[in-house]
């Protein structure tokens, strides 16, 4: 079989399905490409993206966690990993970036800063329905800023 038409074949279920050690450590994952050089390469970027992508989500979920336990800085540094540098490319209706910037602002006490984003994020949602949910998160963050997150976080949302 050749490469190209091998990779059709196997490269979504090997991004996809394959456990890390699987896809890295056996013939399952990208060394069954052998001297496929292109595919490997291609394979191997595909999975990174993927790899990022949910190492994002959890470094989000910890900037979360330690904004509940009040920690404000540790958390701040967390959301800033969790920012997509693809985002553009990968989701460009989503806007991920301007909920995650205006937030580690919140954490930081930075106004100015969080009404910069926060406008961005505002114009998002009216563009996109997909960016409500976190625009209301934001508008929670704007009516209680300068409290802590674990009081603003939900408890302020649209004035209550």
């Amino acid at each position: 079989m050749d490469c190209q038409q091998k990779y059709k074949e196997v490269s979504d279920a090997v991004v996809n399905l394959l456990p890390y050690w699987e896809f890295d450590q056996t013939e399952a994952g990208w060394r069954q490409f052998g001297n496929c050089l292109a595919e490997q390469a291609r394979l191997l970027r595909r999975y990174l993206k993927r790899q990022e992508a949910e190492m994002r989500n959890v470094r989000w979920h910890l900037a979360q966690t330690l904004a509940l336990e009040g920690k404000h800085a540790a958390a701040s540094e967390q959301a800033l990993l969790s920012v997509n540098p693809d985002e553009a490319q990968q989701q460009p209706t989503f806007a991920w970036n301007s909920y995650v910037l205006a937030t580690a602002a919140f954490l930081r006490g930075d106004r100015a800063e969080f009404d910069k984003h926060y406008e961005a994020h505002r114009q998002a949602a009216a563009a996109h329905r997909e960016n409500e949910p976190n625009f209301q998160v934001l508008t929670g963050l704007a009516n209680c800023f300068g409290k802590p997150y674990r009081d603003a976080y939900g408890r302020c949302l649209m004035g209550r």
